[in-house]
């Protein structure tokens, strides 16, 4: 289980954060903080792997407080700055303070979903990452790409999209091309496109299954948060 401290000002937007954190699958929101000082105690006392950090908190600014944290040997943790915060400037020091994602303010729970999801599945290939070459170095770094290439998928309806991962994300279970296609009512050739597609960003693996035939048949099943592909 991911471990999120949800960081905002605004007792309204924390408590609706929070509940977002709470639909993904292998997430959790454990605190909410709405300062700086009770952020630093949050990491201190619960050791959370992840920070909802938004930038503009009462008594200091979110990346100064990032900055604080590593100065002075907090807990480890991770960063996704979620702001209304459109300059430059700022994208910028988010940037060059560690921030893994930035997210802009107002977002809904898809936006949301898809960055802890693509940041689950940068901790999985983290931790597999024992001797690393440069091709999994770039799977790593690549699966935090993997919401914006989702996004903006030439030919690839979002709504699409969201019933595959819906369908795939809902249990235990893999499906082959042709078992999507029946379920979906799309192609056989559509279903398989967008299977492909999930499993270039990391989103899917394949297991390969054997029959009489001799040709093996792919079977995709959803790469669940912390879990090594």
């Amino acid at each position: 289980m991911i471990r999120v401290v949800i960081v905002d000002d605004d007792f309204r937007i924390a408590g609706i954060h929070a509940s977002y954190v709470d639909k993904v699958e292998g997430f959790q929101a454990i605190a909410r903080a709405h300062t700086a000082a009770e952020a630093v105690a949050a990491v201190d006392r619960l050791r959370p792997d992840l920070l909802l950090l938004d930038l503009y908190l009462p008594d200091e600014h979110g990346l100064d407080l990032v900055a604080r944290l590593r100065r002075e040997g907090h807990p480890p943790v991770d960063v996704i700055v979620i702001s209304a915060a459109k300059d430059a400037d700022s994208v910028r020091a988010a940037m060059q303070g560690g921030a893994l994602h930035y997210l802009l303010k107002p977002f809904s729970f898809p936006a949301l979903r898809d960055k802890l999801l693509s940041y689950g599945q940068m901790r999985s290939r983290l931790a597999a990452l024992h001797e690393p070459d440069q091709r999994n170095v770039d799977r790593v770094f690549g699966a935090l790409r993997a919401p914006d290439q989702l996004a903006g998928a030439k030919g690839r309806s979002p709504h699409t999209l969201e019933t595959v991962e819906r369908l795939l994300g809902s249990g235990d279970q893999e499906m082959s091309a042709a078992e999507l296609a029946e379920v979906t009512g799309m192609s056989r050739a559509t279903a398989q496109r967008y299977l492909s597609h999930l499993h270039e960003v990391g989103r899917v693996e394949i297991r390969l299954r054997y029959g009489s035939g001799g040709r093996p048949e792919h079977r995709y099943r959803w790469c669940r948060a912390g879990q090594a592909s």
